[in-house]
């Protein structure tokens, strides 16, 4: 996405999006050196086209606390579709920035509890 092009935000169940990422060092997208990813709000026919949700969800023994997992080839898949970017773009981001990417995403995937 272009830097001078505007974005327009809205709210749902308290979640921004877009979601934009800005990155510790550039990489390649689409061709073009980039400095932050764009991530679009998922769908449903997102995660069937991934094939699994890309957050697992389990309750820890019976103190009814919860324990979040990624998975992190479905959530690297489901980054690059919510960015419009190739794999091999998700592939080069800096471990933090993905981790930073995977959570503020991970809203999108965990039921109203």
């Amino acid at each position: 996405m272009a830097d001078n092009e505007p974005v327009e935000t809205k709210i749902t169940n308290g979640v921004t999006s877009p979601i934009v990422i800005k990155l510790r060092k550039s990489i390649i997208a689409n061709g073009d050196e980039v400095k932050e990813l764009t991530f679009r709000e998922p769908t449903a026919g997102d995660i069937e086209r991934v094939g699994s949700n890309p957050v697992n969800i389990e309750q820890i023994g019976e103190t009814g606390k919860l324990k979040v997992t990624f998975d992190a080839k479905a959530m690297s898949h489901m980054m690059s579709i919510l960015a419009a970017a190739p794999p091999s773009t998700i592939k080069q981001m800096h471990p933090k920035d993905w981790n930073t990417a995977a959570w503020e995403l991970a809203s999108f995937f965990m039921p109203d509890l």
